[in-house]
């Protein structure tokens, strides 16, 4: 057995961006970490996982095995975790966990069985995590950390913002490509999200250069197909992401074209990234419509209720929402829309007038992605427990699922909010 080390990410369907945003931090390093072996592990099989594990350990001496995951994927990782505490070969293996699920209840993730979670921004932690285990140096120096202690979770301190331009769009040096974010954090304050919480109030842009940079190296690697991550993708050059740049958009979108090939396509405003409905306007759509190839907008309404969306924090009305379908109609656009059911204190009618709001807008074009509400750690409503929907609802919605007009995973997530909602009531 060599007396060596290397960095293993497990792979999941969910995690790839978060995974290729670590990557690239990495790369940014003033002393690069060039010798260390990455893997990565891509099985949906847990006992795939840990046969995969137990192989790289005959070749190395220690590995760190990192986690990204959200809410939704909480349970599977338990079950991991699980596996891997009975192992016996555990002590050999660091569990670092980050992503929103980790970062919005660190506690309880270090319980489950993680040695160490990521707070904040990934890439201002990251590579200080990475480095000092590498050394075997105490991570207790390492900004930004919850640690498993022998007397319960040790907090580092808040790790600093990180200025998106300090690291590469992508992790170009390992040859990984994806989605590039142009956008972090979220000046509203919706109070089913985490996003404002965990990645600021206050908005931060990748810098055009750095994004051209980004865009030109794909088209080096054939990939010419190019999509955003971003909160609010219309929001982009904003100075409060309130008001939209009319004139940074635009300077994006035409620059990117003119560095692609006549096949290369621009997806905007699509997953995974959305736009506000605020934010949808003739000039923006047209701005869209002129360099873009995707003829479908991801918005958030996510409810049909005046009430619910006041109380929720959403920052704007049913007004806006018409209005922005009307737009997306007028340029040829089709609005996908999100909703959520079964939000804190809704009622039956509640919800009735969501989806009468729904159905509204399918007849004026557009496609509805539903979803349940689920308590997400981190956010204002974590504690609170989702409301049941009625029968009458759910028949209103399958009517719509077998027109075509609606889609997702919502009945899925009514489970997955009643097992988080009592797991919370047990721990609290």
């Amino acid at each position: 057995m060599a007396a060596s080390q290397a960095l293993v990410f497990r792979l999941t369907k969910s995690n790839r961006y978060s995974f290729l945003a670590l990557l690239a931090s990495l790369e940014a390093l003033a002393e690069p970490l060039d010798h260390t072996p990455v893997y990565w592990l891509d099985s949906r099989a847990k006992e795939m996982v840990m046969s995969q594990v137990e192989r790289l350990l005959r070749s190395y001496e220690r590995l760190l095995l990192c986690y990204s995951f959200m809410t939704p994927q909480w349970p599977s990782v338990r079950e991991e975790l699980h596996l891997l505490a009975a192992a016996p070969w555990r002590d050999r293996i660091f569990l670092a966990a980050g992503g929103p699920h980790p970062a919005g209840d660190p506690k309880r993730t270090l319980q489950s069985g993680f040695d160490a979670v990521c707070l904040g921004d990934g890439e201002a932690v990251f590579g200080a995590l990475v480095r000092a285990w590498l050394r075997k140096e105490s991570l207790q120096t390492v900004a930004g950390l919850y640690l498993a202690g022998p007397q319960g979770p040790v907090h580092t301190g808040r790790a600093p913002r990180v200025d998106l331009d300090r690291v590469p769009a992508l992790p170009i040096g390992h040859g990984k490509f994806g989605p590039i974010e142009i956008t972090r954090g979220c000046p509203y304050g919706c109070k089913y999200c985490q996003t404002p919480r965990l990645k600021g109030r206050r908005v931060r842009h990748r810098s055009l250069e750095r994004i051209f940079q980004a865009v030109e190296a794909m088209v080096a690697a054939e990939r010419t197909d190019i999509r955003f991550i971003s909160p609010n993708a219309l929001a982009y050059g904003s100075s409060d992401g309130l008001v939209w740049n009319g004139e940074a958009v635009e300077a994006l979108l035409s620059g990117i074209r003119k560095r692609l090939p006549p096949h290369g396509r621009i997806f905007f405003g699509t997953f995974p990234s959305e736009v506000r409905p605020e934010f949808v306007h003739g000039r923006a759509l047209e701005t869209i419509a002129r360099y873009c190839d995707n003829r479908q907008l991801v918005m958030g309404a996510q409810s049909g209720d005046a009430r619910m969306l006041e109380r929720m924090g959403r920052g704007h009305g049913l007004r806006e929402v018409r209005q922005a379908c009307r737009a997306m109609a007028s340029q040829g656009f089709q609005p996908i829309v999100d909703f959520i059911l079964g939000l804190p204190g809704e009622s039956e009618q509640g919800m009735h007038r969501s989806v009468d709001f729904m159905e509204e807008l399918v007849d004026a074009g557009a496609r509805i992605h539903a979803h349940a509400f689920v308590p997400l750690p981190g956010s204002p409503w974590a504690g609170a427990s989702p409301e049941r929907i009625p029968e009458g609802v759910r028949q209103r919605l399958e009517r719509l699922i077998s027109h075509g007009k609606l889609f997702g995973q919502w009945k899925a997530q009514e489970e997955m909010g009643k097992g988080a909602s009592r797991a919370s009531v047990q721990c609290n």
